[in-house]
């Protein structure tokens, strides 16, 4: 991503800043929006405010504190992936989850807790992401899935070490609302594969938002960048009107800068030029503006 693009971008989004905080006054906040796993510095110069990001060992558990404390001077929000994604890095042979394969992912972030709890007393923790789709592991049957309530009791483990961190799964609400302590939700969308039933990707989106908020979980929603065969107009305006969405509480797009994929990934997409997709960039921040306090699942 070229410095020029970025300084571009983000001084058409702090004149949006600017406009909405005139508009909405002091009881304004803005949802936390970016993309999976795009370095903190590249997001801040952006202008972006929410990151998901991943931790994995000792050296991570290093390197979440140091993204903590960059995230906290800039005003940053991290969902932080914790431990191995792939659930199969946990699932025994007969599809349970292995607790000393957990701890073995686990213990390094345990140990630091008392480390961490000044960045969640200000949210810059704002949720804490364990296991990827468990409701439909990669190289599983399809009808498998993780069990929510044996799910539950490794949630209760992150729970206990960070209290009041919204906690979840790359999942969506119909299986999350199954797992007892859940605090979070995600929902993604592709254009070319939504649900049966569904043409506007913003209305299943929609319906997700609400049906997690009726599960009292915060929701997540995701544009995928890397697969998804939009150009960057069409995928900017879909991130803007995601972003409008009322119950929605954190934008990101998944994205993977690593290897082959047939689309650009979202940081690559950031960097055109074309004056409509900057303004569409540009009207990202006035559509995350929310007038209402901060939600938080635990009081929902």
């Amino acid at each position: 991503m070229t410095m020029r693009c970025i300084r571009i971008g983000r001084a058409l989004l702090l004149a949006a800043v600017s406009l909405c905080f005139t508009a909405a006054g002091d009881t304004a906040h803005a949802i936390p929006w970016g993309a999976m796993y795009i370095p903190l510095d590249v997001a801040a110069e952006a202008g972006m405010t929410g990151v998901v990001a991943h931790y994995r060992g000792e050296r991570g558990g290093a390197q979440l504190l140091v993204d903590l404390s960059f995230a906290h001077e800039h005003g940053i929000f991290i969902i932080a992936t914790l431990g191995a994604v792939g659930p199969g890095t946990y699932l025994d042979g007969a599809g349970n989850i292995n607790r000393d394969a957990v701890h073995r992912e686990l213990d390094p972030f345990l140990a630091i807790a008392d480390k961490v709890s000044p960045y969640i007393e200000d949210r810059t923790l704002w949720g804490i992401r364990f296991l990827d789709e468990p409701h439909d592991p990669a190289g599983y049957p399809r009808d498998f899935e993780v069990d929510p309530v044996e799910l539950s009791e490794f949630y209760a483990l992150l729970q206990g070490a960070f209290p009041d961190v919204p906690i979840g799964s790359t999942a969506p609400p119909q299986y999350m609302s199954r797992v007892p302590g859940a605090g979070l939700a995600f929902s993604q969308i592709v254009h070319q594969k939504l649900p049966p039933g569904y043409a506007d990707p913003l209305a299943f989106l929609e319906g997700q938002a609400t049906l997690a908020h009726e599960h009292r979980l915060l929701f997540v929603a995701s544009i995928n960048a890397n697969t998804n065969s939009i150009g960057n107009l069409t995928f900017f305006r879909t991130y803007r009107e995601m972003c409008a969405i009322a119950q929605l509480d954190f934008a990101t797009s998944w994205q993977w800068t690593q290897g082959h994929h047939p689309q650009p990934s979202f940081e690559d997409r950031f960097t055109d030029t074309d004056p409509a997709v900057q303004a569409e960039i540009a009207g990202i921040y006035a559509a995350c503006q929310r007038l209402e306090p901060m939600r938080d699942a635990a009081s929902e």
